[in-house]
């Protein structure tokens, strides 16, 4: 009988064993794998942000050549002899735009060119329509566009 005890008892002792070290296993493995994983996305997001980083900073000389260039213009197109050399009227192709134009636009002359080009837009006119309508030009009211989108 007491054989019968002992083989119980070195049974149950193996079954807890057995449970112990199997949930020790089992945790290490799903941490191991959890920490392998939160090291990745740590380098992915590391990477991102250097990328982010490094098209930030292009655009931002990009953006100071730019603005440098513009001053250049401003700084020729002041000069005396270049504005006489400059026509006085701009010579553009006509496009041409329906009369109805217009009268469907109804757009009050007080109303700010960026709400009208919101309008015509809406309303679906092409941006050479808008253009002649509004005597811009046609990048004028690309930009004028952007604007309205941002």
């Amino acid at each position: 009988m007491s054989l019968v005890y002992t083989i119980i008892i070195n049974i149950i002792i193996i079954f807890i064993v057995f449970v112990v070290l199997n949930n020790k296993i089992n945790k290490k493995s799903t941490s191991t794998l959890l920490e392998k994983y939160a090291g990745e996305v740590e380098n992915l997001i590391i990477e991102l942000n250097r990328a982010v980083e490094d098209v930030l900073n292009l655009s931002e000389e990009r953006m100071d050549e730019l603005k440098k260039l513009i001053k250049k213009a401003e700084r020729i197109l002041n000069k005396p002899a270049v504005k006489k050399s400059l026509p006085l009227k701009r010579h553009e192709p006509e496009i041409p735009v329906d009369i109805d134009i217009k009268k469907n636009a109804d757009i009050s002359e007080s109303t700010h060119l960026l709400e009208k080009t919101k309008h015509l837009l809406s309303m679906g006119h092409s941006k050479e329509e808008i253009a002649k309508l509004l005597r811009l030009k046609r990048a004028e009211v690309d930009f004028l566009e952007s604007l309205n989108k941002g």
